[in-house]
């Protein structure tokens, strides 16, 4: 390792070793192992350290010094100083291949458990999501530069839809949220539509703004499609169900779906939606950190909490050993935490949904099974 001090920065040359989960690349320093955004397995780097701490370091890439076959330009005039994507540089079938390795990773280091195959769902690269909130500064509109608070003007931005972007020239306002559906909005209560005719002709799903969509609406058919394919039987209880994605879509199948949801705006839509649509849905408001009572037999439990997880669910599901769990995560850590927690139970099969291209995000859907 070669390094040396200039304006009190330390320099270094490294080999980047492999991908780490949330963008970076990293590599070993001084006995500690060494994040570096925007790199590459395999490439030589010169990098300043920007950061030490007792047990990693943080690092900038100053000049790659030998390139992976697998970096490409990056799309984006804006990638690398604003905040939102952290792959364009990199092949999109390669960034499929480290988003599937790094969920394999995750999952046998934190949760013990070997994933042999990924399922992995390719989306559209560019032009796919459909909602944003905008920063404001000085009558200018834009996102938070990587890593920080500070603004970053913008004119375009590849990853929103095309109408999305037809307003960015156009709109000022203070700390705008858009949704393609309903062009513009700055108003939360303005009640917008989910198309679901790729189920049912004709048919929807009302939700009001500020309520939680999936951003990628093309992925998000897929992953609904992979949940209401893995439900088999009638006895389904559907945990932070919210304004009803999966809950809907499987009234519509003809399944019985008991589900819970603490945000009470959106039951209240799920309920009315339920209603006008006909469905055998009992929808329930329900705080899911705390312990559920539900005396029914349970065939399939669907879960998509948010990024912390759900340990108290876990006790819920031992308890009343469901058949069959499809557990839908955008976060794999706490994952990979959660169904380590499961009691004679299999992972059957697992998906991953890449509903953030060219971000390090991703969605998963694992399926455990009772033993039998």
């Amino acid at each position: 390792m070669l390094n040396f001090v200039y304006n009190f920065f330390v320099f270094e040359t490294v080999q980047i070793v492999d991908q780490a989960y949330r963008g970076y690349g990293f590599s070993y320093l001084k006995n500690k192992i060494i994040f570096i955004p925007f790199t590459i397995q395999g490439e030589k780097v010169k990098i300043k350290i920007t950061k030490e701490k007792k047990d990693y370091i943080l690092g900038e890439v100053v000049t790659i010094i030998e390139d992976s076959k697998n970096r490409k330009k990056p799309f984006c005039k804006y990638f690398g100083i604003c905040g939102g994507c952290h792959y364009q540089h990199i092949h999109y079938s390669e960034q499929l291949n480290i988003k599937s390795q790094i969920l394999k990773n995750i999952l046998k280091r934190i949760g013990n458990i070997t994933a042999e195959n990924v399922n992995v769902i390719k989306t559209k690269q560019t032009f796919y999501r459909h909602r944003v909130k905008f920063q404001k500064k000085d009558e200018k509109i834009g996102f938070f530069k990587q890593n920080s608070n500070d603004f970053l003007e913008i004119d375009f931005c590849p990853i929103l839809e095309k109408q999305i972007n037809h307003y960015i020239k156009n709109h000022k306002e203070s700390n705008i949220e858009i949704d393609s559906f309903s062009k513009l909005t700055t108003k939360k209560g303005d009640t917008l539509k989910l198309d679901l005719s790729f189920i049912a002709q004709d048919t929807y799903l009302e939700y009001e703004m500020g309520s939680f969509t999936q951003v990628n609406l093309h992925a998000n058919k897929e992953l609904v499609n992979i949940v209401t394919s893995l439900v088999d039987n009638d006895n389904v209880l559907e945990a932070f169900c919210g304004i009803g994605n999966f809950t809907i879509p499987l009234g519509l199948f003809g399944h019985s779906v008991d589900a819970f949801e603490i945000d009470k705006i959106a039951i209240k839509k799920l309920q009315q939606n339920a209603q006008r649509l006909s469905l055998k849905i009992n929808a329930n408001r329900c705080d899911l950190n705390k312990p559920l009572h539900y005396k029914k037999p349970i065939g399939t439990i669907i879960l998509d909490p948010p990024r912390s997880g759900s340990p108290s669910l876990m006790n819920f599901i031992n308890e009343k050993k469901p058949k069959k769990i499809i557990y839908v995560s955008c976060e794999p850590p706490t994952l990979a935490r959660d169904i380590s927690m499961l009691k004679n139970y299999s992972l059957e099969k697992i998906f991953l949904v890449d509903m953030f291209a060219n971000t390090y995000h991703f969605e998963t859907v694992a399926v455990l099974s009772l033993n039998k």
